[in-house]
Parts: structure tokens; C-alpha cells; sequence
């Protein structure tokens, strides 16, 4: 099936919200895509007319069962690229997001293959979501974790642009065992690689983190993924 850009780019944002858990509602995603409802309405006519989705009786968009196998193809092509631009290119974990949008679209499936070989024992991208048929191990929002834990960073749930570098500033990476030293106002203050080091809420709302340790300390928010701090906070959406 040929897609235009534009609907793979929407369809990614839809697999990204059910992964995450948001809503998939006309809305939520024209706030992620930072257009208008017109025009999220338009290309969800055409996503229907494609039978890549259809409206419940609740109208959220889901997908078909051909949809959602075309949604899972494009976002797994588009975290291969991601973990072949940082392991054969050394693009920074912060910054490969965008590189990989640049040219996700035109890649071949020759080439695909390709960088498949190149990988196999690759299972995730560089910001920790499945590739393929890798599991997506259940995770506890950092934000929602008590002072006092240790913890394994599993994933990053949004991948926008500055998201990712507040985050790898802060020592926040997947893979990485960090500690929850303190609740301080809007911040956790963490234990990380760097040192003590200070990450606002609303980005730890987009850390999904496996607790290894749990403290009985205070925590900063309640246990699930806030759609607003995913979709609202600077632009950020994948």
C-alpha cells in the first residue's frame, strides 16, 4: 500500500497513543499534530477511506487490522533507522528523532532489510520502544514512583526534539538505574550518572521506569500516563 507522507505521519501519531494509552480522539490528535480540527477531520476521512481506521461508537479512531499492521511497519521502520543512525553514525540519542524523520519516508525496502542484517540483536530504539516484534515490557511512570526508589529507565514515552535533550541533560536514559533522592516543589531530584540532578514533573510523566527498589517516600503524581503532559507541554508529541 503507497501512503502519503502526511498519512503515515498520522498514523504514527495513532499507534504512538495506543502504545501510550491516549485517547484516540480528533482532538488529541490535532493537538499532538499542531493543526486545525478541519483539518484532522479531512485526513481522518482518508484514513477511512484508505481501511486503515474506523470510528467506534464513541467516534475515537481505531485501527482496522490492516491499519494497525501498516502502523506497526511504518514505526518500526522508523526506530530501525534510529538505532542504525546511532550505532554506524554516533548521532547523539537526543538528536537521532529528527534525523530519522528526514528520510523515514523514502527508504527502501531493500534497504530496510539491510539495516535489519546489520542489527539482529537489536530489539529497541535509542529511547527504549520495541522494534518489530519485541515485547514492550509494562513500565511505572517515573513521576508516580516514591522517593526513595531505585529504578531501570525502560523508555521514553514522547521523543520531541527538546523533551529528549532536557532529559539526557538531566541523565535520563534508557537503561540507566537511577535513584529518587527528593520531591522538591514542580522537580524530582534524582541520582543519576551526572550526579543529583533535577527533572520538572511534567517531564517525568514521560519516563516510563521498571522500580527495582521501592522507597516510601512522597511521589509527584498518580500512576498513569497524563495525556496533557504528553501532548501539551512546548510542542512535544512523536
Amino acid at each position: 500500500m503507497a501512503l502519503t507522507e502526511a498519512i503515515e505521519e498520522y498514523v504514527e501519531k495513532l499507534f504512538w497513543f495506543s502504545e501510550a494509552g491516549i485517547e484516540p480522539t480528533q482532538a488529541n490528535l490535532a493537538r499532538a499534530m499542531q493543526v486545525s480540527q478541519p483539518s484532522v477531520t479531512e485526513m481522518a476521512r482518508r484514513l477511512i477511506d484508505e481501511g486503515l481506521v474506523e470510528r467506534d461508537d464513541r467516534k475515537r479512531l481505531q485501527f482496522t487490522p490492516e491499519g494497525e499492521k501498516v502502523a506497526k511497519h511504518i514505526v518500526s521502520r522508523h526506530r530501525l533507522i534510529e538505532a542504525y543512525l546511532v550505532s554506524e553514525f554516533g548521532i547523539p540519542w537526543d538528536e537521532v528523532h529528527e534525523e530519522a524523520h528526514t528520510f523515514e519516508h523514502a527508504i527502501s525496502p531493500k534497504l530496510e532489510q539491510l539495516m535489519y542484517e546489520k542489527l539482529p540483536h537489536v530489539t529497541t530504539c535509542p529511547h527504549g520502544h520495541p522494534i518489530g516484534d519485541a515485547p514492550r515490557e509494562t513500565g511505572e511512570i517515573l513521576a508516580a514512583v516514591p522517593v526513595g526508589s531505585k529504578v531501570v529507565v525502560l523508555r521514553l514515552e514522547n521523543e520531541d526534539p527538546d523533551l529528549l535533550r532536557l532529559l539526557k541533560r538531566t541523565g535520563v536514559e534508557p537503561g540507566d538505574t537511577i535513584e529518587l533522592i527528593d520531591l522538591a516543589g514542580d522537580n524530582l531530584a534524582l541520582d543519576t550518572r551526572l550526579g543529583r540532578t533535577e527533572l520538572p514533573l511534567h517531564a517525568a510523566q514521560s519516563v516510563s521506569v521498571s522500580v527495582s527498589e521501592r522507597g516510601d517516600g512522597a511521589h509527584g503524581v498518580v500512576a498513569d500516563l497524563d495525556t496533557a503532559a504528553l501532548l501539551t507541554a512546548g510542542v512535544w508529541g512523536r
